[in-house]
């Protein structure tokens, strides 16, 4: 296939086509629109990048149906499924078939503007593809998927903007929509990276206050450097990530810098981005879990924030429903990735108690104590991996098995650290279940003497005494 040019304008049209649109403008403005729409198509058939004609087809498509009843859904769904396999054979013959058959009669039609996106991208006019995208959402606003194509679409296109603006709109329409506010977070980063103009030999060497300002900076610790000094960190490694974006090693350091800086959502845009580039490093995959849980547990956070700040809020009922499934479905998430990364690296002890620790939160306690029970080999994860063994076994009943879990961590550690204290509180509170109150009261007195003030110790122990 030649390629096409995308988005013809009518001063570039032949003499012939030229003047059959100005026919169709005019059966237009007669409010001619049957004969307008057989002229456009006509157009398109011929040149079908001439976006403008596109427009004028589908406001005349538009007008033309009011107040009519559309095609039956039947009818439609065979029309779009028969053209579907055509795709990449013959695209420009689909993009036809879809303005005649579907288009002309229901405009709005979800899947056969989906099919339009599709055909266009196959046939080289992308822009075509981005109008059939916003042509649904014009017709259906709450249309959410079409909303994230059209997102992503912008981002392919290098429309930073405006795909901040798609997303955020997503944004505002389902404040559960996790997806889409990650997604709005990265492109405003990317367009303010984009709009400060790195690309060059660079206005950021004038924001360092002397030539060796940028190798000053990178020979002190991060520990060390103000939030100042760290963002014209940033803005320098940003210079050279724009000149070379596929640099693992810039990627990383500009990666950690907005780490440092807090700003976790650019972070984690640039770690994926490394991740990608790294051929999978697990190093990298950690950090990228570690961030993306962070960012979901924030804006968890920020609507339970609201719900708690607003509780006469008409809607706060439908956010708190909203919240409850997000928090379900992030858990969910989070499960499938530990579990994929652990049918990678199946001797990996970090990934097996990660896992472990989501199953265990989830309430699966059994499918969780045979990956807590393989990642008790490290060293390093031991105590944790114990304590949450035992919590598993007297959720399951287990009660004498839990006891030796807490019991034998509890020995091996020789101060009284939070860990400490967590253990001899649930080892007391699984005795205080088994009617214990010697054991129940010895484990939390030794945390008294230490912690006045943690948890409920304090209230439990001098109220033994009361009784």
């Amino acid at each position: 296939m030649s390629e096409l040019q995308d988005d013809i304008q009518s001063s570039e049209l032949p003499d012939a086509l030229g003047r059959l649109f100005l026919k169709a403008e005019s059966a237009m403005e007669l409010r001619n629109w049957s004969y307008a729409i057989s002229l456009l198509q006509a157009i398109l058939v011929k040149e079908p990048g001439f976006l403008p004609g596109r427009r004028a087809l589908r406001l005349s498509a538009v007008k033309n149906n009011e107040g009519k009843k559309g095609m039956k859904m039947g009818t439609e769904a065979i029309k779009v499924m028969r053209l579907q396999s055509g795709v990449k054979k013959d695209p420009l013959g689909v993009m036809a078939e879809l303005e005649k058959e579907v288009l002309a009669v229901d405009p709005y039609n979800a899947a056969a503007n989906e099919l339009l996106y599709e055909a266009a991208a196959a046939a080289g006019l992308p822009m075509t593809g981005g109008f059939a995208l916003e042509t649904v959402i014009e017709g259906d606003p709450d249309n959410l998927k079409f909303y994230h194509k059209l997102g992503d679409f912008y981002v392919d296109r290098g429309a930073l903007d405006q795909a901040a603006v798609t997303y955020g709109k997503i944004c505002e329409k389902d404040r559960t929509d996790l997806t889409a506010s990650k997604k709005y977070k990265d492109a405003t980063a990317q367009a303010s990276i984009k709009s400060q103009k790195w690309d060059g030999e660079g206005d950021w060497r004038d924001r360092l206050k002397d030539k060796d300002a940028s190798k000053e900076l990178e020979s002190k610790g991060r520990a060390a450097m103000t939030p100042d000094m760290l963002r014209v960190q940033a803005e320098q490694l940003a210079a050279e990530y724009a000149n070379d974006q596929n640099n693992i090693d810039i990627t990383k350091r500009l990666a950690t810098t907005y780490e440092e800086l807090e700003e976790f959502e650019t972070a984690l845009s640039f770690y994926e981005w490394a991740f990608h580039l790294s051929n999978n490093d697990p190093a990298l995959e950690k950090k990228c879990a570690k961030l993306r849980e962070m960012v979901t547990a924030a804006h968890l956070e920020s609507l339970r924030k609201f719900i708690e700040e607003n509780p006469d809020h008409p809607d706060v009922a439908i956010y708190q429903a909203q919240l409850d499934e997000a928090k379900a479905t992030e858990l969910q998430l989070l499960i499938s990735e530990s579990q994929e990364r652990v049918d990678r690296n199946p001797t990996d002890n970090e990934l097996r108690f990660e896992l472990g620790s989501r199953l265990f939160d989830a309430g699966k306690y059994r499918d969780s104590i045979q990956h807590l029970q393989q990642a008790k080999r490290s060293p390093s994860l031991r105590i944790k991996v114990m304590n949450m063994l035992g919590q598993c076994y007297e959720r399951m009943g287990m009660t004498d098995l839990a006891a030796t879990q807490f019991e034998d961590a509890i020995k091996e550690l020789t101060g009284m650290d939070e860990i400490k204290k967590d253990l001899l509180y649930n080892l007391g509170l699984l005795y205080h279940k088994l009617e214990n109150p010697a054991k129940y009261m010895e484990a939390l007195k030794q945390i008294y003497a230490v912690d006045y003030g943690y948890r409920d110790v304090a209230a439990r122990v001098e109220g033994s005494y009361e009784g």
